[in-house]
This record gives structure tokens, sequence and C-alpha cells, in this order.
């Protein structure tokens, strides 16, 4: 004998709009496919509660966008990540189609240069704010 599956589904008395929500929207994502049909529910569930913490469905909205977020932490990491100053300066001199000569003028030297990004020396203050007013970036991104 077959059993229904489990669901949760709900009628707005205002509008007659009308939400299904399979058990297994609970699930935690495990592929970029499951992913995809969670954030269309994740949008729906969004559209019907809008700011309405109160909600019947307030807390489903919320495990589900919980187990997205999840996801996303464990399968794609946060921009700049793991990624050192050092790292960020060479590929800031790749992508303006920059030479350490081209640096030279920050500085102090093009043999200065080559010591930073062979980890053999830091950055000064004066270096920083060159850096900062070179490539037009933050300070706070040197400064740990």
């Amino acid at each position: 004998m077959n059993m229904p599956a489990l669901a949760i589904d709900y009628v707005d008395q205002k509008t007659n709009h009308k939400i299904h929500l399979p058990i297994n929207v609970f699930k935690k994502p495990s592929n970029s496919k499951e992913y995809a049909k969670l954030e269309k529910v994740l949008d729906q569930l969004i559209d019907e509660i809008r700011d309405n913490e109160k909600h019947p469905l307030a807390i489903a909205m919320q495990i589900i966008g919980e187990n997205l977020e999840q996801y996303d932490n464990e399968h794609y990491p946060d921009i700049g990540q793991d990624i050192n100053e050092v790292d960020m300066i060479k590929y800031l001199m790749k992508t303006h189609h920059l030479h350490q000569t081209d640096l030279a003028d920050v500085f102090g030297g093009q043999a200065n240069v080559s010591k930073y990004l062979n980890g053999e020396r830091s950055l000064s203050k004066s270096q920083i704010l060159g850096l900062k007013k070179r490539f037009g970036i933050s300070a706070d991104f040197f400064v740990k």
C-alpha cells in the first residue's frame, strides 16, 4: 500500500494562493540541481511571505534559506578567502599588465618589488599608500 508523501500545504485565506511543500524541501542540497530546485522554492516563499515574520511559512523559508547558505559556504568559498597580500599584488599586476619595473616607484626600486613578491620583505606604510593609490584599493587589505 502506498503511503501519501508528507508535505505542507498552505492556502492564503486572502488571496487563495496555494503553496505545496513536499517534505524533501527541508533536506540540504547535495548537488547543484537540488540547489536550483530549492532556490526556486525559496523564491516562491519569499514572494509569499515578504517581511511577515509571523507568517506560518516563515520557519520553512528560514530552514530552506539556511540549507542553501550552508551549501554555498561549503562549495563556494568567499571571494578573497585564502588569498594573501602578495598573491593580491601579483593578481593586480597581471590584470593591469604590469611588470616589476612598473612598480619600482611604489617600492623604491625594482629589487624591492622582487624581494616583496618573493616573501623576503613586508610592505612599509608608504608602499601600502602607493599601492592604494596606484590600484584604487583599500589599505585595509594590507593591515592585519
